[in-house]
């Protein structure tokens, strides 16, 4: 079974033309399209966010300012000081507990019940010897085992608690002894407030499609409404930040609010799908003018395939005979000017110019190179070389001038290895000696005013590599880093080391470094001697564009050369 791009191959050109026209015009409508799309979800989430955001601020701000006003008036009636007396009194008669009842308590209650609506019932737990009065008065003995009383008791400042299951909500605190002195009473002052009213807020936002949770310090949900039974458990938005939840593979999107006056937490969700829904009409649109544009590219390709085409393949059927073969010596003419003629003229010329660079430019440049290397390496006359350099040595011996002595071997060590006995190819480990005994040299000249670090894994030491690549990166250091740098110790570091199938060499100096702009065109500048472009052509000639230098330098920073070549282990001979 042939393959998509097999078919197109076998197609006509004219219904390639065709074809692509259709593709070239339907991608960029459907980028478009997708593109218009994302972005119209996005602002519609981005603008429902916002929304639900303001809308939960409200509503949470009411409840808050409810929950301030009872707070105000818990702290009113608890520092009240008829109430406060009536509260911490060891009574010794029915009398004086019913004339407490009739002219403080119970007058006390009823006006701040009846100036406030949202208050169910105020009731005082006393812990003295009172008797039951209504729901206004009771021992605090009865609520000993409710899970909220000792959090009331050990806290100073006003609680609130609120029970889902039987719909109540209501603030508890402590009221304080008195000031004569005396073993103050365990008294609790509870302030019930009517459920429906205080979450009116919270049910309202319910008309927008939404769920909501109120949970409080601890993670208790103590108030809920959702519009639906598959909704996401409070423990599923409370493990994730603001901005959205997945629960059963439906995306949540989900705002927070405080409400600073009982520590707790609202928290608003809504499904994505209801908020993007809005955006249907516009994939609508979208595949309608992608139909209008099919039908119109339609017309249209069928109008120029028909004018281009004729005139191609004419040219096909000159061309056909010669380019099929291989042969590169292909010779077609026209006497047209029109773009077929000169597409003609120019396939000619094409086929000309790459005989021209296959037969001489790309040969003559590898030739180029080796000779250059072959010239600068027969510069010197090794046998000559190595005689003087000998005639130094035992010279400096016989006076005693190890440094001179030093010297020469060291001399005679660098030219040994760079002269390579004229090969094009070395070692690695030849290759670290040259560079070795360069920079041993080196710092000699330069009274050991720099050091140098080597950091070589001696398993690449056995693989070849071409002559000369590190020397002129390891020179480079010297001369434009450390001589350059105005104060502190110079420092070089080599690095050898292999990666998978290449080996990795990396030559950094802390010296004056360089900016991006002459980074950039380092490896194109022709400094006239044998640099870094040079190595670069050499490496990338031999190895492959793959290989190379790489530059990392910043001003007053220091320089890092980075040379990739490949693992080989290529015959010495060459």
């Amino acid at each position: 079974m042939k393959s998509i791009l097999g078919i197109f191959k076998d197609l006509k050109f004219r219904k390639k033309i065709l074809l692509s026209y259709l593709l070239v015009s339907i991608v960029p409508i459907s980028i478009l399209g997708i593109f218009c799309y994302q972005q119209t979800t996005a602002l519609l989430l981005s603008q429902e966010k916002t929304n639900l955001q303001t809308s939960l601020q409200q509503a949470c701000g009411a409840i808050n300012n409810q929950l301030e006003i009872y707070n105000s008036l818990s702290d009113y009636l608890a520092f009240d000081a008829d109430l406060m007396e009536a509260a911490n009194r060891t009574y010794n008669s029915y009398l004086e507990l019913y004339d407490v009842y009739t002219n403080t308590i119970t007058p006390t209650f009823l006006a701040m019940k009846n100036l406030h609506d949202g208050v169910d019932h105020i009731t005082l737990y006393s812990g003295t010897n009172v008797e039951p009065h209504g729901d206004m008065v009771l021992p605090i003995a009865e609520i000993h085992d409710e899970p909220w009383f000792d959090q009331a008791m050990d806290s100073a400042r006003i609680n609130w608690f609120c029970d889902e299951t039987a719909q109540t909500v209501f603030s508890a605190r402590r009221i304080p002894g008195l000031a004569d002195g005396k073993e103050s009473k365990k008294n609790l002052l509870c302030i019930a407030l009517n459920y429906d009213t205080l979450f009116q807020s919270c049910q309202e936002l319910l008309q927008n499609q939404c769920g909501i949770y109120l949970v409080d310090a601890e993670q208790t949900v103590l108030f809920q409404q959702y519009n639906s039974d598959e909704e996401p458990p409070a423990v599923s938005l409370l493990q994730n930040g603001e901005g959205s939840v997945s629960w059963k593979q439906t995306e949540y999107a989900m705002i927070r609010a405080d409400i600073p006056a009982c520590g707790w937490q609202a928290i608003l969700y809504k499904p994505t799908h209801l908020i993007t829904d809005a955006a249907s009409p516009i994939v609508l649109t979208v595949l309608c003018m992608i139909c209008i544009c099919l039908v119109v590219i339609l017309l249209m390709g069928g109008l120029l395939s028909r004018a281009v085409v004729s005139r191609i393949e004419k040219l096909r059927k000159n061309m056909q005979q010669v380019v099929e073969t291989g042969n590169m010596t292909v010779f077609v003419n026209s006497r047209s000017r029109d773009e077929v003629g000169d597409l003609i003229r120019s396939f000619q010329k094409m086929i000309a110019r790459i005989n021209l660079l296959i037969n001489e430019v790309y040969k003559e440049k590898l030739a180029q190179k080796e000779a250059e290397l072959k010239a600068l390496q027969a510069q010197i006359n090794p046998h000559f070389l190595y005689n003087c350099l000998s005639l130094i040595n035992w010279r400096a011996i016989r006076s005693d001038a190890a440094d001179i002595s030093e010297i020469a071997q060291l001399l005679s060590s660098f030219y040994r290895t760079t002269l390579n006995k004229g090969k094009n190819l070395t070692s690695v480990e030849n290759e670290l000696r040259n560079i070795r005994s360069y920079l041993d040299i080196q710092l000699i000249m330069h009274s050991h005013q720099f050091i140098v670090h080597y950091e070589i894994d001696d398993r690449i030491y056995p693989y070849t590599m071409l002559n000369l690549l590190l020397q002129p990166l390891v020179e480079n250091a010297v001369i434009h880093g450390i001589d350059q740098k105005p104060g502190g110790t110079g420092c070089i570091r080599i690095v050898g080391r292999q990666e998978k199938n290449a080996i990795i060499f990396q030559v950094e100096d802390n010296g004056v470094g360089m900016d991006a702009a002459v980074v950039s065109h380092l490896l194109e500048k022709d400094t006239g001697g044998y640099g870094l472009r040079n190595v670069q052509e050499r490496i990338q000639l031999y190895y492959g564009k793959e290989y190379g230098l790489f530059i990392q330098s910043a001003p007053n920073c220091g320089t890092t050369i980075t040379l990739t070549i490949p693992a080989r282990t290529d015959s010495l001979g060459s």
